[in-house]
């Protein structure tokens, strides 16, 4: 009996032995588990963290680029407000020197138009004083320079321009010689004839029939017959003008200083 009872004591330890290990083996088990699902959540937290941490990362380096990017056009700024500021200044004293320019035009050309009248009244004078030859040409050339005088649609300078070239035109008179054809006043009959202008040395002249020459004479202002000898030296002298002849040593009535005066 004593056996038996012993038995069963070794069966009752031995199953609460296993129900302890049983027990212990699933709280093993849970804790385990526990861990394992803690351990899964830390390492899925950790890689939201991570990425969070990535994004933040990126989004800090993009902040940064964007900076050093404002800081560079900031200074491109600062760069071309400081020669905007130089354009400007320059562009001021360009402002004020033409100011300047245009007060000094101003007064010019209030002194350059009694200038320019001045010179159309001795141009004037000039041409009625000088030898009449193509006097109604020349006369109206002198015209026409008094009436853009008067006319706002022309500037200045280009009333200057003509003018000058009128006073071109007359002292090139002086240095050339010259045919064209006019009217006289012959025995009181308006009579065509051939002139030659000599330069401003000499007028002469010869009727279209070849019959008659004259020349102007300065000391009387008027035209005079001239001798039958001088018929063939202005015939030859208008063909040279006119470049129908060779030239070649004619003679011609010049006057002398003396009859000049």
């Amino acid at each position: 009996m004593l056996s038996r009872n012993k038995n069963n004591l070794i069966k009752t330890m031995f199953t609460g032995l296993f129900v302890v290990l049983v027990s212990y083996n699933v709280s093993a088990n849970n804790s385990l588990d526990n861990s394992i699902s803690i351990e899964k959540k830390l390492v899925v937290s950790s890689a939201k963290s991570q990425k969070a941490i990535d994004r933040f990362a990126e989004k800090t380096i993009d902040m940064a680029a964007d900076y050093k990017n404002t800081l560079r056009i900031i200074e491109q700024l600062q760069n071309y407000n400081t020669q905007l500021e130089l354009i400007i200044e320059s562009q001021e004293k360009e402002m004020i020197s033409i100011q300047k320019q245009m007060d000094t035009i101003d007064a010019t050309e209030r002194g350059v138009v009694p200038l320019m009248n001045e010179m159309i009244a001795s141009l004037d004078k000039f041409v009625q004083l000088d030898l009449p030859f193509e006097l109604e040409k020349r006369q109206k050339r002198v015209d026409e320079l008094k009436n853009i005088m008067i006319r706002a649609d022309i500037q200045n300078s280009e009333k200057y321009r003509k003018i000058l070239v009128a006073y071109q035109t007359e002292i090139a008179y002086g240095e050339t010689f010259g045919p064209y054809q006019g009217v006289i006043n012959m025995d009181g009959v308006e009579t065509k004839v051939d002139f030659l202008r000599l330069g401003r040395v000499a007028l002469v002249y010869i009727t279209l029939d070849g019959q008659h020459v004259g020349r102007y004479n300065p000391a009387s202002g008027g035209f005079e017959a001239l001798d039958d000898e001088y018929i063939r030296g202005i015939e030859l002298a208008l063909k040279v003008a006119s470049s129908q002849a060779a030239p070649e040593l004619l003679k011609l009535p010049v006057p002398t200083a003396q009859g000049a005066n």
